[in-house]
């Protein structure tokens, strides 16, 4: 993915979230049955999106990670998809989404 698409697909995902944010957070406090179909879809769509930034080492640990991974990312998504039903879980993928945008903001400025 390029730099602009994928600034892009940033800017079009955040979106995405601010507008299916509201209503997540009322399921959940109501706890909704629908809360976990209306969970999923926000967890792929942060998902593709770290995935497809494409990857970089990093210089400390001499590791691969995905450019907008969050610390822990794999462990941190891992836990929002086996407890969907928690209201933890809801918190979780609302502060990958804050760190991933917090990211993105990085990179758009060092370009």
């Amino acid at each position: 993915m390029s730099t602009e698409q994928l600034k892009e697909s940033v800017k079009l995902i955040l979106i995405q979230w601010e507008q299916h944010k509201p209503e997540l957070e009322k399921v959940y406090a109501i706890r909704d049955e629908r809360r976990m179909a209306l969970l999923q879809p926000a967890i792929d769509q942060l998902a593709s999106l770290v995935e497809n930034s494409g990857t970089e080492v990093n210089t400390f640990t001499g590791k691969t990670h995905f450019v907008l991974a969050p610390n822990n990312y794999q462990e941190r998504i891992d836990f929002i998809r086996v407890q969907r039903t928690s209201h933890y879980a809801l918190i979780q993928l609302t502060m990958l989404y804050d760190e991933v945008k917090k990211k993105a903001a990085r990179l758009r400025v060092q370009s």
